[in-house]
């Protein structure tokens, strides 16, 4: 039975509502005795230099449930928050990481978002990367959270933030209107669509971005794949390819990462972090987002394709371009070598 539990523990709902399996590289530790563990991060935290290690090694290998127990506890042993006494004792990209793994994964998604779009200039990249990869289920999720830490509504937010048909593909994203999964086939409509796609790109002059916008926002990720695959009997160019002729800038950036998302999500994210790791000094805050916010979730998937296409592991990458606590940090949460 507790097989089972664990089991079923593992799953979540997909785009729509079928269960998406879990496939994390950070796990509940058994065994778990939380007032040690604060007692053990007090005593690290205090240390004269600070001992990042014993941080690491607690952090990086307890669940965000375990972490949230921890915190409690600790903050009734040392009479302070546990995530402003490790803001007082580490800086940098490790500083970052730990404060991330406070949060649960809904709530870190919330705080990225908010970051991407506070202040001056808009952080596009982190803004597309976050609301274009997210399921229905999490951005409802994301959405209620980012309302009761922020007490603004995540909708008003990014349409004052944002402008023009960018704006218009992240807001029908944001307002989860995509179809749930259906067991039926429909070959008309996956015909229809893929006509509607060439129609309104690469078959005439200037693009129909709202036709694109409609289909890709509202339509379920298996019904969208097969309309990608007939897409190509009618126009001479695959859609990834027909996105990158029609519309350019932010516009583009969005299109790209939903297909390539409805195609393989685990293999985005290898390529990102890969792309962030290769780009010149290491691209930390995309490595750190992408490492925190899917170590529960699909990492050792993400793990798989990376080795898979980049035909080096994950860890060796991040061997080669990081360094010091946080690359620890990193390959602890990374959770072994392929």
């Amino acid at each position: 039975m507790a097989m089972v539990s664990q089991f079923l523990s593992q799953l979540t709902l997909a785009h729509g509502g079928e269960p998406e399996s879990k496939y994390p590289t950070v796990f509940p530790v058994p065994d778990f005795d939380p007032a040690r563990d604060a007692a053990r991060l007090d005593t690290a935290i205090k240390t004269k230099g600070v001992d990042e290690q014993t941080i690491i090694d607690i952090l990086t290998r307890r669940s965000y449930d375990q972490r949230r127990e921890i915190a409690f506890e600790y903050e009734r042993y040392a009479k302070k928050d546990l995530a402003s006494a490790l803001k007082g004792a580490l800086s940098g990209s490790l500083e970052t990481l730990m404060l991330g793994l406070m949060k649960s994964t809904t709530e870190y998604d919330a705080a990225e978002l908010k970051a991407s779009i506070k202040g001056l200039g808009t952080d596009e990249e982190s803004l597309i990367e976050i609301v274009c990869s997210r399921n229905n289920e999490e951005m409802v999720q994301i959405k209620r959270v980012y309302r009761d830490m922020f007490k603004k509504d995540l909708e008003k937010d990014v349409a004052g933030d944002t402008s023009g048909n960018f704006a218009k593909l992240l807001l029908a994203l944001v307002q989860t209107r995509r179809d749930e999964p259906s067991n039926v086939v429909d070959y008309e409509k996956i015909d229809e669509d893929a006509r509607a796609l060439y129609e309104a790109g690469v078959k005439r002059k200037g693009t129909d971005v709202a036709t694109w916008i409609a289909i890709m926002s509202q339509r379920s990720v298996p019904h969208l794949q097969k309309v990608f695959e007939r897409y190509k009997s009618y126009s001479p160019y695959d859609m990834k390819e027909s996105i990158s002729k029609e519309v350019k800038g932010d516009l583009e950036k969005s299109f790209l990462t939903l297909v390539e998302c409805f195609e393989n999500k685990q293999l985005y994210f290898a390529n990102r972090l890969n792309d962030a790791m290769k780009s010149k000094g290491a691209k930390e805050k995309v490595v750190t987002r992408i490492i925190v916010s899917r170590c529960e979730v699909d990492l050792m998937k993400i793990r798989k394709e990376f080795k898979r296409n980049h035909k080096r592991s994950l860890y060796q990458i991040i061997t080669e371009h990081t360094k010091g606590d946080y690359q620890k940090a990193l390959l602890s949460l990374c959770g072994g070598d392929d």
